[in-house]
């Protein structure tokens, strides 16, 4: 009978209308271009991640407009505006209490990359990294991951704004010599950036990284709005939608 309650309350939620500003002004949905996840081609923004995302808003009965940023903008104005919700971003213990989280939308892997070239390095521990210097996305979880763990910004660590320099910096800077990135974000920004994935080598991998991409809205977003997506999202997932996203891009990209 509980169960049966819960449901119907659920299902009152997602039919009653879209309440306060998101009635009259779409929700702001932030993000960076990221191959499969995310991809923007001009003022079009498509992808896995997008898919399960724009499918959850219709699902909750909300208007939203897609916007492509750095992800360092994106996540700096999803931590501070109202009404403003960011995707694929990864959740971990500093960041749980600074967004609203509205449901997990991919799996991922994150490892340590160097040239396969590069027959010195050779990484046994995360420690051992710190003899050289890794490009992260400002901002990203990596970014964060490794200063918690005692990699200075300017001398370990080089900054950059976007993941799509990553491999370019890789291959063309020698003072770059390593790369933080998941594992599938990798094989599709070397097929974009025309880089053969078999010059890059797996040097460490990272399993304590949060290994998923979330949803998530900033704490000044409506209440409301934030249960009415994330019992959408939960639905997707229910009736087998989700699955059907995940498994229609798995066969585009294989």
């Amino acid at each position: 009978m509980a169960g049966k309650i819960i449901k119907i309350f659920q299902l009152l939620i997602l039919m009653f209308p879209a309440v306060t500003l998101a009635a009259n002004q779409p929700i702001r949905i932030l993000t960076e271009h990221l191959p499969p996840y995310q991809i923007a081609n001009g003022t079009e923004v498509s992808g896995f991640a997008t898919e399960v995302v724009r499918k959850t808003f219709a699902g909750a009965g909300i208007s939203y407009e897609i916007e492509v940023q750095s992800w360092s903008r994106a996540y700096q104005l999803a931590l501070r505006q109202p009404n403003v919700c960011i995707y694929s971003i990864s959740k971990s213990a500093e960041r749980t209490p600074l967004f609203h989280w509205i449901g997990a939308i991919s799996y991922n892997h994150t490892s340590i990359y160097s040239l396969k070239s590069r027959k010195d390095i050779k990484l046994e521990t995360l420690q051992d990294a710190k003899k050289y210097v890794t490009a992260v996305t400002r901002d990203d979880i990596t970014h964060h991951y490794l200063v918690k763990n005692g990699f200075t910004e300017g001398k370990e660590l080089y900054l950059l704004e976007n993941v799509s320099m990553m491999l370019n910096m890789l291959q063309g800077r020698q003072d770059i010599d390593l790369v933080v990135i998941n594992d599938t974000i990798l094989k599709y920004r070397a097929q974009e950036s025309g880089i053969d994935v078999d010059s890059l080598k797996k040097q460490l991998d990272l399993p304590e990284l949060p290994l998923d991409f979330h949803l998530a809205c900033s704490l000044k977003t409506d209440a409301v709005l934030v249960s009415r997506l994330k019992l959408s999202l939960q639905q997707l997932k229910n009736n087998g939608d989700f699955a059907g996203i995940v498994k229609g891009w798995s066969e585009r990209f294989e």
